[in-house]
């Protein structure tokens, strides 16, 4: 399967970046967001699943920012258990994606 190289959040057009790993001052990150690059930074040294979720999580940073919706935008914790669940419904309902007779 080809790997995605860009995703679409409202009027933004963010580069997906997979970069080994990603280090910020003061600890560890495996991801990033950056609203005015445009640019979602992944770190590839995951495994694929843990990846998924971590795309998720800074997928839903960029919807909280698409919607000025700043005090979600800043709770990582609420943040994090969002994009697991809704990473979760995805993986064990795909089929629910084709929306037809819903």
């Amino acid at each position: 399967m080809k790997e995605i190289s860009h995703i679409k959040i409202g009027v933004k057009k963010y580069a997906i970046q997979r970069p080994m790993e990603i280090v910020e001052v003061g600890g560890e990150f495996f991801g990033t967001i950056d609203f005015r690059k445009e640019e979602i930074q992944v770190a590839n040294k995951l495994p694929q699943h843990d990846k998924n979720q971590v795309f998720m999580h800074e997928m839903l940073h960029g919807i909280c920012s698409r919607f000025a919706i700043l005090g979600l935008n800043q709770d990582e914790q609420t943040i994090d258990l969002l994009a697991t669940g809704l990473y979760e419904a995805i993986i064990d309902n795909p089929h629910i994606f084709h929306m037809e007779n819903i």
